[in-house]
């Protein structure tokens, strides 16, 4: 919370730095408090860790925010906590889609894992090592589309309807861009991707087309998060609790039951890609319709 308070304003720096220092941490405090040649508290150390390293990066916004005091809105006085009807319905609108998104996400992934199980063990860890894989340029992408929020809601409520639409373009040249480059790196590199995890023959054959399903997924996948992004920063949680639910219930989650049964096995890692294509389309439809909402600028803006 308090990284998207402090990026809020702009310090998207400071907010970076106090995420990763937590994260850092963690990952030095793991094997030291987990392994035998550590404190061998094995996965409560796990725990202990993560405990100690969120501390950490909580005081460091802690401490940021003392010292910017004169410099910043952002208030942690105890007589700020208190219920306030606009507010709370503000942030519930906004939050609770994203949260649904999130419970959407790891019910869309035990699905898959499931489904995956029935082919053995090795189809398991094959589906397990390329949606780790998968996941690292997701979460880039997802952090794209977070990082743009505030500029698109200071827009947005400043009625500057032309440098919103500028910044949503940018945001999305250069993260589609990116992940069309990814994709075609995953593609023609996931047996190697696979081998640098695993050396077993048949988990690599296995992750190697599960990947090349994944990576399809990718500039879609973009597309959406970044309007599912817009949607929030714009006050509009029904279109983003709609893209939400259609994410995995109404598309992903069927596509997997229907590519399962078509194509066994390897139909499953097309699942996401069919979602996507459908809500990237259907992002860049809501959209335009946004767009075209927004005030005309005036005649000496400039373009």
């Amino acid at each position: 919370m308090l990284a998207y308070l402090v990026r809020s304003e702009g310090a998207s720096l400071h907010a970076s730095i106090g995420t990763m220092s937590g994260c850092l941490l963690n990952i030095v405090l793991d094997p030291l408090f987990i392994l035998p040649q550590g404190l061998n508290l094995g996965a409560a150390g796990a725990g202990l860790a993560t405990f100690l390293s969120n501390c950490v990066a909580c005081g460091y916004f802690f401490v940021l925010l003392f010292v910017r005091r004169a410099q910043t809105h952002i208030r942690l006085h105890p007589a700020y906590f208190r219920f306030q009807k606009q507010v709370l319905l503000g942030v519930c609108a906004v939050g609770v889609p994203a949260a649904i998104q999130n419970l959407l996400n790891v019910t869309g992934m035990t699905v898959l894992n499931n489904f995956t199980s029935g082919y053995g063990s090795d189809a398991v860890a094959a589906m397990g090592i390329a949606q780790k894989l998968n996941m690292v340029p997701v979460q880039i992408a997802l952090g794209f589309s977070q990082g743009i929020m505030p500029l698109v809601g200071y827009n947005y409520a400043s009625g500057d309807a032309a440098r919103l639409k500028q910044s949503v373009f940018f945001a999305g040249k250069i993260i589609v861009g990116a992940m069309l480059a990814v994709s075609v790196g995953y593609y023609c590199g996931a047996g190697a991707l696979l081998s640098a995890f695993m050396k077993n023959d048949a988990v690599v054959a296995y992750g190697t087309r599960f990947l090349r399903g994944l990576c399809l997924a990718m500039p879609f996948l973009c597309m959406d998060f970044l309007g599912v992004g817009v949607f929030q920063s714009c006050g509009l949680g029904k279109n983003a609790l709609a893209f939400a639910v259609a994410r995995k219930i109404v598309l992903e989650i069927p596509a997997l039951y229907l590519l399962g049964a078509l194509f066994p096995l390897y139909g499953l890692a097309y699942a996401q890609f069919a979602a996507e294509v459908v809500l990237a389309l259907a992002a860049v439809l809501v959209l335009r319709r946004l767009f075209r909402r927004l005030p005309a600028p005036p005649n000496n803006a400039q373009p």
